[in-house]
């Protein structure tokens, strides 16, 4: 679970009050806190900042006490929040306020960073741009942290940690000694949550050290060493921090690190073995994130509901949740492929205003070398400027090819989340009719034996023929259900094998006699099918070709799969063609130029036309007669090599031109 950052600590250095102002001010809060003394600390303040908002003031304060109104509302009601804001934001634009319009960037920002994570990126972006043309370093330090926790989403350690530990530099320059606690506090629960618990720790204990001497907010920090605690297997320790951040969320009415601490419980709860105080615990912690528009508190919250109720077997409110999380998924990848393209753009447009601004430095240099040099420095800048431009050509394009390959891992990545649930639950359906389905077959096949031996050795009495008959139809049904349990049986093979989600250690292998082996299997196993079936098998194998690591068990179910569909193929066309027709299967193997290794199976059979071949590695996708295929063997062949391996798995074939498939590996 990722943590959002505490109500935000703006500077008041460009306040401008009056001293008559001011005086105001200072006697208005005392008696709105002595009227309001009955409400709890944060219901105070925002009352307080509230009737602030009615009295005269100038445009700058007006903009900070809208950013801080917006900043005690974003742990309760974040649309509440981003009203505040835009306010905010609308009045410093008008009255041409810099300072204060970062401000209210970075706040609207903080109010949208759930519902829009490709917006609120770009509002901190903008906001930290703005705060370092004006040098508020305070404010660059809280859009680090802002951005930081947005890549801490997206599970970029690298990114996440780096400005997080840039704003933690940038407010120990400043002695802001609260920042430091809200700096420390966030790589600790960030460490947590790469389960670096020892780092975790260590910044945690530094957090609430700090923020012990300047009694400020801990509800974040107790949580943080909650989780560690619990990590520890020291759960009492672990129960007690949690309740503590609970009591004082609640006490600051602070929803999200109320619903970070329920989930904590809740997640202990599940660790003890508890299954009724862990459902509790989650439940409340939907409820606070709900009332918030905490999407992944709900999201996490949603898991924990799940899987408890999976194991007690209530499968009606395990799927109610269940729903809840791939709603929740669905929602946040979107959004995070969205900002990731997004993020993309904003990098690019940074290094073309740094190549525009180095360019322009050139030009003026160029002309002050012109000026100094006359004809010498004009040629000399005219070879500068040519050799900059092929630098500049250079650089676009590579950065067109990392931006495609870019788009290309998104893609990769948000298949490779969706196919993994899926995976998940196809292997629960799978595992729960495997048992059915054994009887079916067990069941067919002794009535098929008993139906063999009244016939062999009964004699019938009566109309005996008629009665042979009805045995001869209950045999036939029999061996039917036979016939359509094996066919379901090799289905829900097919789809335990997408379903597995461990990964085998890599081997050394010879991929030559792989091949040699898996051929000779499958020609084995598809005469034992069609008996007399005969087909030429050529292999042209490299001689030098190098050991690699790879699962030999994966990649060998691989080739049997790409053999055993060319043999069949061949077959096919042997039943149509004439004598003059040879079944030929080839297997071989080659290394490729620039290093990777390749393997290919080609057959001389009927091919396949170009709208098969799109569809051809799609899961239960088949050309072979009902009854005679799966669809699930290329699917599972193109997700070992390419998800697997790293490699590539594709298809070349015609009408009546054969089919080849080539398989490439890294070298």
């Amino acid at each position: 679970m990722n943590c959002s950052t505490v109500p935000n600590l703006f500077p008041i250095a460009f306040l401008n009050f009056g001293r008559l102002r001011l005086l105001l001010v200072l006697l208005v809060l005392p008696m709105l806190s002595v009227a309001q003394t009955r409400k709890p600390l944060w219901h105070s303040t925002l009352d307080s900042l509230q009737a602030l908002e009615r009295l005269p003031q100038s445009d700058s304060s007006r903009v900070q006490l809208l950013c801080r109104i917006s900043d005690q509302l974003w742990a309760s009601d974040t649309e509440a929040a981003a009203a505040y804001s835009r306010k905010a934001l609308a009045l410093a634009r008008r009255t041409h306020n810099h300072r204060g319009e970062g401000a209210a960037l970075n706040r609207l920002g903080a109010a949208l960073r759930e519902s829009n994570l490709a917006r609120a990126l770009e509002l901190f972006q903008t906001s930290l741009r703005l705060a370092e043309q004006v040098g508020d370093t305070a404010l660059q330090s809280q859009n680090m942290r802002s951005i930081g926790i947005i890549y801490v989403y997206l599970r970029d350690r690298q990114l996440g940690l780096s400005y997080y530990f840039q704003g933690l530099r940038l407010d120990s320059l400043l002695h802001d000694e609260r920042r430091i606690v809200v700096d420390l506090s966030n790589i600790g629960l960030a460490y947590d949550l790469y389960n670096q618990v020892d780092s975790a720790a260590y910044y945690q204990d530094r957090a609430y050290a700090l923020a012990q001497r300047l009694h400020s907010s801990t509800n974040y920090i107790l949580y943080g060493l909650g989780n560690v605690a619990r990590k520890q297997a020291r759960f009492p320790e672990a129960l007690s921090y949690y309740r503590r951040s609970v009591a004082e969320s609640k006490r600051r009415r602070h929803l999200r690190s109320l619903n970070f601490s329920y989930l904590g419980m809740a997640a202990l709860y599940q660790q003890l073995q508890q299954p009724d105080s862990s459902i509790y615990y989650a439940r409340l912690g939907v409820q606070a994130a709900r009332a918030n528009g905490f999407l992944r508190g709900v999201l996490n919250a949603s898991v924990i509901l799940t899987q408890e109720f999976e194991q007690r077997r209530q499968l009606d409110s395990a799927f109610r949740y269940q729903k809840e999380l791939v709603a929740m998924k669905d929602t946040l990848f979107g959004q995070e492929k969205v900002m990731r393209l997004q993020n993309v753009n904003y990098l690019d447009r940074q290094q073309q205003q740094q190549a525009a601004a180095d360019q322009q430095a050139l030009r003026n240099r160029y002309q002050t070398y012109g000026l100094l040099a006359g004809v010498a420095g004009l040629l000399l800048l005219l070879a500068l400027l040519v050799r900059h431009d092929r630098q500049q050509q250079r650089t676009n394009t590579a950065l067109q090819t990392s931006l495609a390959e870019l788009k290309e891992a998104q893609l990769m990545l948000v298949q490779r989340e969706k196919m993994a649930f899926l995976g998940e639950l196809t292997a629960g359906v799978a595992h729960e009719l495997q048992n059915p389905l054994s009887f079916v077959k067990r069941f067919a096949e002794v009535s098929t034996t008993l139906v063999d031996e009244i016939n062999g050795a009964q004699q019938l009495a009566r109309d005996g023929r008629l009665e042979r008959e009805i045995l001869d139809g209950l045999k036939q049904n029999l061996q039917n259900i036979s016939q359509h349990g094996q066919r379901a049986t090799a289905i829900i093979k097919g789809m335990l094998e997408h379903a597995r989600t461990g990964q085998q250690p890599r081997q050394l292998t010879n991929l030559n006699q792989l091949a040699q082996e898996n051929l000779r299997l499958a020609y084995e196993a598809v005469q034992q099918q069609f008996p007399g079936f005969e087909a030429e098998l050529q292999t042209k194998f490299a001689p030098a070709l190098p050991e690699v690591a790879v699962v030999a068990q994966d990649l060998g179910r691989v080739l049997l799969n790409l053999c055993t569909n060319a043999l069949y193929a061949v077959r096919q066309r042997q039943l149509s063609a004439g004598p003059a027709y040879v079944p030929t299967v080839e297997i071989g193997s080659r290394r490729l130029p620039d290093g990777p290794l390749q393997l290919w199976v080609r057959d001389n059979g009927a091919g396949m036309s170009a709208e098969v071949q799109q569809r051809i590695f799609e899961p239960f996708f088949t050309t072979k007669p009902v009854g005679e295929g799966t669809g699930l063997g290329l699917s599972l062949a193109h997700d070992i090599v390419v998800n697997g391996h790293q490699g590539t798995l594709q298809v070349e074939s015609g009408p009546e031109e054969g089919t080849e498939f080539r398989l490439t590996l890294p070298g």
